[in-house]
Parts: C-alpha cells; structure tokens; sequence
C-alpha cells in the first residue's frame, strides 16, 4: 500500500544517485548557517572570512546607515513587530500608507498594496482577480509565487513556453475575444536573468484584450533610466497593467507590493487572502522601506556600479567558455550538466572562499543545475575577477558543461520548468 511520505524517500534517493559517492560530503551545501549580516561581500564564516556573491541585496540598502537608522527610531519608540494586526483590522498606519503612496508615484500608478510578502502580492492578486470564466496565461519560467496564484485562482489557468510569443498567441487565439484574461510574467526571470519581451507581449495583450502582471522583482532598481524596471527599459510603463514586486531584493528589505488602477488595487485589498488574513508589513521595516525607496532614487551611481561589475563578469565568465545564457538582469547563472553545480558549490566554498548558490531541479529543467550568482554595487573589481579566476579554473579541470554552449541553450529552451 502507498504511503504519503513515499516520495520523500524517492526523492532523496535521487538526490544520492545524482550526487554520487560524495553526498555525504556535498550536502553540506544544503545546510550552511550564514551570519545575520550575510550580504555584506566579504562575511565571516566556519571561522573564515568568505567572499559572498549570493544575496539580492543588489544596490547594498540593506546595511544602509539611513535605513538602519530609519527601522532603529520606529523599533525604539513602537517595538519591533507592531503593528500587531492584518491590513484590514488594526495593520494599517500612516507609515504604510505613506510607503504606498510613493511607491504608486514611483510606479507611475494609480494606488499601491503593500503587502508582507512578495508571495501574498503576487499569488494573492492572480488568484482573486481571475474567476470563474475566466484565463490566466503563464510563462513557463515564472516565479513559483505566479504559479500558485494561476493554481489558486478559481478561473482557468494555463502556461505558455518560456518567452515563446507563438505560443503564447496559440492559446489566446482559443479564448474568446471577449473573456476575460490575464498575462502574468516575470520582468526578469530570477533563475536564467533573461527579460521578458514585454512590447511583443504588450502587442499580443492589445490584440487578444487582455490585462498584463508583471512580476519584476528582479528589475525594479536594476533596469531603466530611473530604476522602475523592465517595463521602463522597454518604454511600455503604461501599457503595462499591474506592476508588482518585492523589497527583498533591490529595496533591501522585506515584503511586497502591487501598484495599478485605483479600483483594481482596492478590490485586491477586499478580496486577496494574501493581503486580508496575514499579519500587516511590520512598522520598522515598512520606514526602511521608505528610505530606501529615496535612496533608490537619489543615488543612480550604485546602479552604475552594479553594471560595472556585472558587465566585466559575464564578459570574464564567457571568456573562459562557461554557459550563462543571454543574462540581462542582475542574476547570472552558470549552467551545468545534471548535479554538477552541487560539487562546483562545494568547491568554491572549501577551496576558493567564495560563497555562491546552488539552483537544482525543479527550480531549473530537469538534468540541469546552475551555480547562480548575484553581485551587487559593493563588490570590487578584484571581489569579481577573483569568481571569473575560481569557475573559470574549476572548468577547465572538470568541465561544468559538454557540447558547445549554443546547443546547451537550445535544449534549455525545449525544456520550460
């Protein structure tokens, strides 16, 4: 008779037989305790100092004086978790709606929702906005939060190949005209760093009347003249429906958001259960949130720096014959063949100091991994050429990759999550 925990067992099987005779060893991967300072680049670590390039704290707010400072004088005088209560109840106060306000500005929308997770944003919005009789469209790749709000909604739901315009225009094709849908894709895709293409998508929404999410929590801070994002990199701001996010990545914080009409946003905070049954964004963070939104804005040159050193990464990593795609966010992933980016891992920890992250199945296609890397305006020149020298020397010893990279791409593109 089948057990519910079955599985389990199955899957750690798989995870051995993938690992080889050095699970033991490797899975220590898995259980690294980081300090609480961790995205700071050089951390300390099992005793040794480390180089760390594998937080998303991509414009380094999250250690900024101001928004220490900002969350210091709300936890002194109020204390750390209040408000104590959800949205709707006793979770909102002047600090939130003041955050929401300059994120609507910001966003160049109506209103905003904050929300205490990017999860909630995202999954609580998709989820009961789409009803019954109605679609939801999916890129393949999107973030899991997406999916789950495809799953949740009481609507249809159905996913697209990844960044596949055709595809995507076959499936709307079969809806009539006139029901109601959504397109809802990820700005930059967190795993491969690959845009959306959001003006051929725009074109495709307009033609089949359809409404458009996207996720960009990858590229707000990252991409456009002003840090809005990918939308504004691509100059479709406005036609772009709702635009949603989180603050842990370039905001350096935590939660998330979604701006859009004024109508929609307050359905959202009557109807999402991501929004009404969670306890409110806590006070403190929501002030450092405010702060590093100003900072966002008033301090274009770490965006500057970032590009900098992403630009002489990817530039170093393909000089040295390693697959990473076409990366146009702040996420550059190496590709490997089956598990071989758990041994990669391991190594750069244990022999080169360097702390990266490891992405397995079913975050990437099956029989691939990647060693994802995340830097961010703090780090030095000599902090980037010292990761290109390290995965550049472990590939050429035991390469990450076979076949050309070109065919390495091909079979990741036949192959969506």
């Amino acid at each position: 008779m089948a057990d519910l925990f079955e599985k389990c067992d199955v899957f750690m099987q798989r995870m051995r037989r993938g690992a080889g005779d050095d699970f033991d060893k490797l899975s220590d991967v898995f259980s690294r305790v980081f300090p609480l300072d961790n995205c700071r680049p050089h951390i300390q670590m099992r005793g040794r100092e480390l180089l760390q390039v594998s937080t998303n704290d991509y414009l380094g707010f999250a250690l900024h004086p101001e928004a220490v400072a900002a969350a210091r004088a709300v936890t002194d005088e109020h204390g750390a978790g209040t408000p104590l209560g959800a949205r709707p109840l006793t979770g909102t106060t002047a600090l939130h709606l003041e955050l929401e306000e300059k994120l609507a500005k910001f966003r160049r929308t109506e209103a905003c929702a904050v929300h205490n997770l990017g999860l909630g944003a995202m999954a609580g919005t998709i989820a009961c906005l789409v009803g019954r009789n109605e679609r939801v469209f999916v890129d393949s790749y999107a973030h899991g939060c997406v999916h789950d709000g495809a799953r949740l909604a009481r609507g249809q739901a159905s996913w697209f190949k990844h960044n596949d315009l055709a595809d995507l225009e076959r499936q709307l094709k079969e809806c009539p005209l006139d029901q109601p849908k959504l397109i809802a894709v990820d700005g930059v895709y967190g795993m491969s760093g690959e845009l959306a293409p959001l003006p051929e998508i725009v074109a495709l929404k307009n033609k089949y009347k359809a409404r458009l999410l996207v996720d960009d929590a990858h590229g707000t801070g990252v991409l456009g003249e002003n840090g809005r994002g990918t939308a504004e990199h691509f100059g479709v701001e406005d036609e772009v429906d709702l635009h949603g996010g989180t603050f842990a990545k370039s905001f350096g914080t935590f939660g998330g958001y979604m701006c859009g009409p004024k109508n929609v946003i307050e359905f959202i905070r009557f109807q999402s259960q991501g929004y009404v049954l969670t306890k409110a964004l806590p006070a403190a963070i929501t002030a450092a949130t405010i702060k590093t939104l100003e900072l966002m804005q008033r301090m274009p040159e770490r965006r500057k720096k970032l590009w900098d050193n992403l630009n002489m990464l990817r530039a170093g990593l393909r000089k040295a014959g390693l697959t990473i795609g076409n990366p146009q966010g702040a996420v550059t992933s190496v590709w490997a063949k089956g598990m071989r980016a758990l041994p990669t891992i391991y190594e750069l920890e244990h022999t080169y100091g360097i702390i990266a992250n490891l992405v397995l199945y079913p975050a990437v296609p099956i029989n691939t991994s990647i060693v994802r890397i995340t830097l961010s305006c703090l780090h030095t020149p000599e902090d980037v050429q010292r990761v290109i020298d390290a995965l550049a020397e472990i590939h050429a010893r035991d390469p990450l990759q076979d076949g050309e990279p070109a065919e390495i791409s091909t079979a990741l593109a036949d192959n969506p999550v």
